[in-house]
């Protein structure tokens, strides 16, 4: 299942004020001693490793027109960075999202994904651990740009009790504080899928809510679907809609099935039993899922979530799900009042700035 995120926003944003913008390969260090100066250890361990992991980003990264202009760039790189150029003009032409300087650069990361997000949730919550920054405010997860580092941060969680769960990032979005490049970690994925992830991305750049995880992934997450079929369409591509479709409707069953194993289980944890009671019953929701999951799977009608149910299921897995489905429903309602005109939808949305929790 592929995972895009729009945090680290926290750290990024708050780089953006302490350093230069325009020139993001002198200056970095006296902004970051600033800040640690006014942070814990712990702190200054994670926004050092933040720092320090984006600005590796910028520094490798090359513009688009000088990779595709350079004999030496493989024809397949070639290709899908002339596809996200293509993409990246009907985001700003035809779904209204930020034409900046996102997405015209590109960088080779040499690894399988850009960095690794770590969710957390108590033994008995189906809510996920909140993690508060300057500046963009308390999210749901917290990312790292090296695997070890967020094993570590996670085990650190666990040894308090907490449920946890890390996941592999593709690509993420600073905002607009920064020219996010195109990363070589999403290069392999269908046209369909690579078209999804800039669209996702920029439109974290379009809305952004602070402290609210739900309300901005789920947002970016119809934007996502909505752009692609549309782009799908103009693209003389519409022979793949119903296959996008079919693809999105089992994938949104396989959601509803554990969004329905984490209202089981809140209902669970509120009725006051004790801990051990909680804890068989709790094994044993998370075992039915697993059934109702192989089952679905069987007959056909779902996904291929293997890796994911095959691992460690947990409420921390559970609120990760979460946070990127829970309020699609509602902005696909919300697309359809602005008469699905997508310049009208974002003035609803950032309407909702003062009460994004309200329907």
């Amino acid at each position: 299942m592929r995972k895009t995120v729009s945090v680290p926003r926290f750290w990024l944003l708050l780089w953006g004020l302490v350093i230069s913008r325009p020139n993001y390969r002198h200056g970095l260090l006296p902004g970051l001693v600033s800040f640690l100066l006014l942070s814990g250890c712990q702190s200054a361990a994670f926004y050092t490793q933040a720092t320090v992991g984006q600005s590796e980003l910028l520094w490798h990264s090359r513009p688009i027109g000088e990779v595709l202009a350079d004999p030496q760039t493989p024809e397949g790189i070639r290709e899908r960075l002339t596809l996200v150029e293509s993409v990246r003009q009907f985001a700003g032409e035809v779904l209204s999202l930020p034409a900046n300087r996102s997405y015209q650069c590109y960088v080779d990361i040499e690894r399988d994904f850009v960095m690794w997000n770590v969710f957390a949730a108590a033994e008995f919550s189906v809510e996920p651990e909140l993690f508060c920054y300057p500046i963009a405010g308390c999210v749901g997860y917290q990312g790292y740009f090296n695997k070890a580092d967020a094993v570590a941060f996670a085990d650190s969680l666990a040894t308090q009790g907490f449920d946890i769960s890390i996941g592999p990032v593709a690509a993420y979005s600073t905002l607009g504080w920064f020219a996010d490049p195109v990363v070589s970690s999403v290069l392999n994925y269908s046209e369909p899928d690579l078209a999804g992830l800039v669209f996702h991305e920029l439109a974290h750049e379009r809305v952004y809510i602070k402290d609210d995880t739900t309300f901005n992934e789920s947002f970016a997450t119809f934007v996502e679907r909505e752009g692609t079929r549309r782009w799908l369409a103009s693209s003389g591509q519409q022979a793949d809609i119903p296959r996008l479709e079919k693809f999105q409707a089992q994938r949104d069953a396989v959601i509803d099935l554990i969004r329905s194993a984490r209202s089981e289980l809140q209902v669970l944890y509120m009725e006051g039993l004790s801990v051990e009671e909680m804890r068989w019953r709790k094994v044993a929701v998370f075992d039915q899922l697993q059934a109702d999951y192989s089952e679905m799977r069987r007959a056909g009608d779902a996904n291929d979530w293997r890796n994911w149910f095959d691992s460690h299921l947990n409420n921390a897995k559970l609120a990760s799900i979460g946070a990127y489905h829970d309020r699609v429903e509602f902005f696909e309602q919300l697309f359809e009042r602005a008469n699905r005109n997508f310049e009208v939808f974002y003035r609803l949305v950032e309407e909702l700035e003062d009460s994004p929790r309200e329907d």
